[in-house]
């Protein structure tokens, strides 16, 4: 199992930060890689979220079931995309100038038999980092009166 963990502080309650995180159709708006977000299916504390958006140049198509717990947890699991079954969970922690965000992804890339967990190591991975920390950095940056 392969594991991604990043984390960033914004100076937001963490009501709103929750609020913005889990506003997933405004995110084309604001974050660049995502083209068209959209919910298909909706309960009271569960989704269902098809996205569209750029990785490596590339268009790429991700379907979740995401479970909302206001304001402190939001848990996804990719069932259609690049890597299917890759459970996702955002944390939100009121920290001293205000609100930590803690966001995990617990992942097998399976795409190639054998020398798979090798490539998703060192591929897949990194290629995951990368695209949560933009998630998070455009998260603050909209929080925090930036665009």
């Amino acid at each position: 199992m392969i594991k991604v963990e990043n984390t960033i502080i914004v100076n937001a309650p963490q009501k709103e930060v929750f609020s913005l995180a889990s506003d997933f159709e405004s995110w084309p708006e604001f974050m660049p890689s995502y083209k068209e977000v959209k919910i298909t299916q909706r309960t009271e504390d569960r989704m269902v979220i098809e996205r569209r958006g750029e990785v490596k140049g590339k268009l790429v198509f991700w379907k979740s079931e995401v479970r909302l717990e206001p304001p402190k947890v939001i848990k996804a699991r990719q069932v259609e995309g690049p890597i299917p079954d890759m459970d996702i969970q955002w944390l939100f922690e009121e920290v001293e100038g205000g609100t930590k965000i803690v966001l995990i992804h617990n992942f097998e890339y399976k795409k190639i038999p054998l020398i798979g967990g090798i490539i998703g190591r060192l591929i897949a991975a990194k290629i995951v980092r990368r695209m949560a920390q933009e998630t998070l950095e455009a998260i603050k940056r909209r929080m925090e009166g930036g665009k």
